[in-house]
Protein backbone atom coordinates (compact mmCIF):
# COMPACT_ATOMS: atom_id res chain seq x y z
CA UNK A 1 0.00 0.00 0.00
CA UNK A 2 1.11 3.66 -0.55
CA UNK A 3 0.95 6.33 1.94
CA UNK A 4 -1.76 8.35 0.37
CA UNK A 5 -4.38 5.07 1.07
CA UNK A 6 -2.81 4.43 4.81
CA UNK A 7 -3.19 8.02 5.54
CA UNK A 8 -6.95 7.99 3.83
CA UNK A 9 -7.72 4.39 6.03
CA UNK A 10 -6.22 6.34 9.24
CA UNK A 11 -8.07 9.71 8.68
CA UNK A 12 -11.00 7.45 8.28
CA UNK A 13 -10.64 5.84 11.40
CA UNK A 14 -9.87 8.66 12.90
CA UNK A 15 -13.05 10.16 12.35
CA UNK A 16 -14.80 6.99 13.40
CA UNK A 17 -13.21 7.40 16.49
CA UNK A 18 -14.17 10.64 16.91
CA UNK A 19 -17.89 10.13 16.51
CA UNK A 20 -18.17 7.50 18.83
CA UNK A 21 -16.08 9.42 21.42
CA UNK A 22 -18.56 12.37 21.19
CA UNK A 23 -21.53 10.06 21.03
CA UNK A 24 -20.19 8.35 24.15
CA UNK A 25 -19.45 11.75 25.77
CA UNK A 26 -23.14 13.27 24.84
CA UNK A 27 -25.13 10.19 26.15
CA UNK A 28 -23.52 9.96 29.39
CA UNK A 29 -24.14 13.76 30.05
CA UNK A 30 -28.07 13.98 28.97
CA UNK A 31 -30.94 13.01 30.62
CA UNK A 32 -32.52 10.91 28.87
CA UNK A 33 -33.62 7.13 29.69
CA UNK A 34 -31.73 4.27 29.23
CA UNK A 35 -31.15 2.36 25.79
CA UNK A 36 -28.89 0.34 23.99
CA UNK A 37 -25.95 2.16 22.84
CA UNK A 38 -26.35 3.99 19.34
CA UNK A 39 -23.71 3.37 16.57
CA UNK A 40 -22.30 6.90 14.91
CA UNK A 41 -24.26 8.27 11.97
CA UNK A 42 -27.46 5.11 11.58
CA UNK A 43 -28.08 5.33 15.43
CA UNK A 44 -30.22 2.22 17.15
CA UNK A 45 -31.48 1.16 13.63
CA UNK A 46 -29.68 -2.60 13.67
CA UNK A 47 -31.73 -3.58 16.34
CA UNK A 48 -34.29 -3.44 14.66
CA UNK A 49 -36.02 -6.50 12.41
CA UNK A 50 -38.06 -6.79 9.81
CA UNK A 51 -41.03 -7.27 12.48
CA UNK A 52 -40.12 -3.62 14.72
CA UNK A 53 -42.40 -4.53 17.38
CA UNK A 54 -41.37 -7.52 18.68
CA UNK A 55 -37.70 -5.82 18.54
CA UNK A 56 -38.87 -2.91 20.21
CA UNK A 57 -40.98 -5.27 22.55
CA UNK A 58 -37.17 -7.61 23.38
CA UNK A 59 -35.23 -3.95 24.05
CA UNK A 60 -38.06 -2.68 26.44
CA UNK A 61 -37.16 -6.20 28.30
CA UNK A 62 -33.80 -4.97 28.47
CA UNK A 63 -33.86 -1.76 29.35
CA UNK A 64 -37.21 -1.22 30.84
CA UNK A 65 -41.09 0.58 30.20
CA UNK A 66 -38.92 3.65 29.34
CA UNK A 67 -36.12 3.96 26.55
CA UNK A 68 -34.35 6.00 24.63
CA UNK A 69 -33.58 4.92 20.60
CA UNK A 70 -31.23 7.24 18.20
CA UNK A 71 -32.83 6.33 14.64
CA UNK A 72 -30.25 8.05 12.28
CA UNK A 73 -29.83 11.82 14.19
CA UNK A 74 -33.34 11.62 15.53
CA UNK A 75 -33.47 10.69 19.38
CA UNK A 76 -36.74 8.90 20.32
CA UNK A 77 -38.30 7.67 23.64
CA UNK A 78 -40.23 4.90 23.32
CA UNK A 79 -42.83 4.35 25.79
CA UNK A 80 -44.12 0.87 26.55
CA UNK A 81 -46.06 0.88 29.35
CA UNK A 82 -49.56 1.61 30.07
CA UNK A 83 -49.41 3.50 32.97
CA UNK A 84 -46.68 5.55 31.16
CA UNK A 85 -48.45 6.69 27.92
CA UNK A 86 -51.12 7.82 30.25
CA UNK A 87 -48.84 9.98 31.85
CA UNK A 88 -47.32 11.06 28.64
CA UNK A 89 -50.54 11.16 25.95
CA UNK A 90 -52.75 12.71 29.35
CA UNK A 91 -51.18 14.61 32.07
CA UNK A 92 -48.06 15.42 30.06
CA UNK A 93 -49.67 16.22 26.74
CA UNK A 94 -49.04 19.65 25.86
CA UNK A 95 -45.30 19.28 26.45
CA UNK A 96 -44.78 16.38 24.12
CA UNK A 97 -47.58 17.38 21.61
CA UNK A 98 -45.48 19.52 19.41
CA UNK A 99 -43.86 18.20 16.30
CA UNK A 100 -40.54 18.39 15.20
CA UNK A 101 -41.08 20.25 11.71
CA UNK A 102 -38.91 19.06 8.84
CA UNK A 103 -36.27 21.15 7.39
CA UNK A 104 -38.60 20.94 3.50
CA UNK A 105 -41.37 22.78 5.76
CA UNK A 106 -39.02 25.41 7.25
CA UNK A 107 -37.63 26.83 4.26
CA UNK A 108 -41.19 27.62 2.44
CA UNK A 109 -41.92 29.31 6.25
CA UNK A 110 -44.91 26.13 6.67
CA UNK A 111 -43.89 25.68 10.10
CA UNK A 112 -45.52 29.67 10.98
CA UNK A 113 -49.49 28.89 9.31
CA UNK A 114 -49.77 25.17 8.83
CA UNK A 115 -51.50 23.88 11.58
CA UNK A 116 -50.14 20.51 10.99
CA UNK A 117 -46.75 22.28 12.32
CA UNK A 118 -47.84 24.90 14.82
CA UNK A 119 -47.33 24.26 18.59
CA UNK A 120 -50.22 24.35 20.52
CA UNK A 121 -51.09 27.91 21.26
CA UNK A 122 -53.58 30.24 20.40
CA UNK A 123 -52.55 30.22 16.98
CA UNK A 124 -53.16 26.79 16.36
CA UNK A 125 -56.50 26.80 18.15
CA UNK A 126 -58.20 29.48 16.12
CA UNK A 127 -56.87 27.14 12.84
CA UNK A 128 -58.18 24.43 14.40
CA UNK A 129 -61.35 25.76 14.92
CA UNK A 130 -61.82 27.09 11.62
CA UNK A 131 -61.08 23.77 9.84
CA UNK A 132 -63.81 22.25 12.46
CA UNK A 133 -66.21 24.85 11.66
CA UNK A 134 -65.69 25.23 7.46
CA UNK A 135 -63.67 22.27 6.46
CA UNK A 136 -64.61 19.11 8.47
CA UNK A 137 -68.34 20.17 9.64
CA UNK A 138 -70.80 17.86 9.14
CA UNK A 139 -72.74 20.01 6.44
CA UNK A 140 -69.19 20.06 4.69
CA UNK A 141 -68.49 16.06 4.71
CA UNK A 142 -72.48 15.30 3.42
CA UNK A 143 -71.80 17.92 0.75
CA UNK A 144 -68.89 16.05 0.05
CA UNK A 145 -69.80 12.91 -0.10
CA UNK A 146 -70.70 12.19 -3.35
CA UNK A 147 -67.58 13.38 -4.56
CA UNK A 148 -65.75 10.94 -2.30
CA UNK A 149 -67.65 8.22 -3.65
CA UNK A 150 -66.89 9.22 -6.90
CA UNK A 151 -63.34 9.30 -6.25
CA UNK A 152 -63.29 5.80 -4.23
CA UNK A 153 -65.18 4.02 -7.44
CA UNK A 154 -62.70 5.41 -9.57
CA UNK A 155 -60.16 4.28 -7.83
CA UNK A 156 -61.27 0.89 -7.01
CA UNK A 157 -61.79 0.46 -10.31
CA UNK A 158 -58.17 1.24 -11.93
CA UNK A 159 -56.96 -2.56 -11.28
CA UNK A 160 -59.66 -4.49 -13.02
CA UNK A 161 -59.81 -2.03 -16.07
CA UNK A 162 -56.27 -3.30 -17.33
CA UNK A 163 -57.35 -7.01 -16.81
CA UNK A 164 -54.35 -9.00 -16.44
CA UNK A 165 -51.59 -6.27 -17.15
CA UNK A 166 -49.43 -4.78 -14.28
CA UNK A 167 -50.89 -1.66 -13.07
CA UNK A 168 -48.93 1.14 -11.49
CA UNK A 169 -51.16 2.81 -9.52
CA UNK A 170 -49.29 5.65 -8.42
CA UNK A 171 -49.51 7.10 -12.51
CA UNK A 172 -52.71 6.28 -12.34
CA UNK A 173 -54.05 7.67 -9.58
CA UNK A 174 -52.17 11.02 -10.60
CA UNK A 175 -54.34 11.28 -13.48
CA UNK A 176 -57.50 10.41 -11.58
CA UNK A 177 -56.56 13.31 -9.12
CA UNK A 178 -56.18 16.12 -11.63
Amino acid sequence: MDYLTLSILFSFFITLILAYAITISGRRSSRLPPGPFPFPIIGNLLYLSDKPHQSLATLSKRYGPLMSLKFGTRTTIVVSSPYLAKEFLQTHDHSFSSRSVPDAARVVDHEKYSIVWLPVGEKWRKLRRISKEYVFSMQRLDASELLRQTKVRVYYSLPSNEKERAVHLKKKINVVRA
